[in-house]
């Protein structure tokens, strides 16, 4: 069966990566907004036979567009598959590489939605035939998913980048217990034995504030603090200030996800870190490491 990709608005860089990496067609989408705050979306292409019975691969991240609305790039991609299954594709695989409410997946306090499981079936429900995610926060949202499902593990290309800078006497920092888990394998990729701490971080339920505290060995340490999602950068900026402050060498703030919102660049660099390192699930100036041919060796 021939395949074809569908580059969608929030992912260029990428999905043009992994057609060319697959060495299939791929097309582009027009997209905008009408006055009344509606989205259009049409997928660039003239000869709609074109797409019938096909395997089409949807390329298409879910983080803030240049709004800051990633409401629009969720309908974006909804829109996406209903045009290619009117077109009359035999198969549909999604390629999500940032999946946005992921992290509403648990209820903190009374009347709240976990969002991210309503979501995943609304986009199961148009009966698509592949999901790939590349490290979803948490993968027990998928539990209701009926559709095959794949979560990447982007750590290892993360890790390779982070070695080529010469790190030396590293440390992998997690940005809150909750994160100790996912550090311990990433720092497995530098080698046994590279001690993994933490600092103690508190979040207000109601307002978000974070408090954080503790200080580490970390005196004339390279310093990797790692987390999957940089939104606001406030938990990574407050890892990197107590880093600094415990006597770290050189600090590196990484995610998979840097979606840096609001003022995260100048938080983050204003605590101290040496750069900050994302990859392309999110298009940015931060995206120095690519997910393409990790997503292609799945799709292979």
């Amino acid at each position: 069966m021939e395949r074809i990709l569908i580059v969608g608005p929030a992912s260029q860089i990428l999905g043009i990566r992994i057609a060319k990496e697959l060495n299939i067609k791929y097309y582009n989408t027009e997209s905008k907004n009408f006055p009344d705050g509606e989205n259009y979306l049409r997928i660039n292409i003239d000869n709609e036979s074109l797409i019938e019975e096909k395997e089409v691969i949807i390329v298409q991240s879910t983080g803030p567009n240049s709004r800051g609305n990633q409401n629009a790039r969720l309908f974006e991609l909804l829109m996406m598959i209903d045009a290619i299954k009117r077109m009359g594709a035999k198969k549909i695989v999604v390629v999500i590489p940032y999946l946005a409410y992921a992290r509403q997946d648990h209820i903190f306090r009374p009347g709240e939605s976990k969002f991210a499981n309503l979501l995943l079936c609304l986009i199961d429900s148009m009966r698509i035939d592949e999901i790939y995610v590349v490290d979803v926060h948490a993968p027990k949202i998928f539990e209701d998913v009926q559709c095959k499902w794949i979560n990447i593990d982007s750590m290892k290309l993360l890790a390779d980048y982070i070695k080529s800078l010469n790190v030396k006497d590293v440390v992998v920092v997690a940005p809150d217990k909750g994160a100790i888990e996912r550090s311990k394998a990433f720092a497995k990729h530098f080698g046994e034995n590279i001690p993994v701490e933490y600092f103690e971080k508190r979040r207000d339920v109601k307002t978000g504030e974070i408090t954080m505290s503790g200080k580490l060995s970390l005196k004339n340490k390279d310093v990797i603090i790692s987390d999957d999602i940089i939104a606001t950068g406030g938990t990574m900026a407050e890892a990197i200030r107590l880093s600094k402050e415990s006597g770290a060498n050189r600090v590196f703030a990484v995610a998979t996800h840097a979606l840096l919102l609001q003022n995260a660049k100048f938080r983050i660099i204003d605590a101290g870190a040496d750069d900050i390192i994302g990859t392309d699930s999110i298009d940015n100036e931060v995206s120095k490491v690519s997910l393409a041919k990790a997503i292609v060796d799945y799709l292979k």
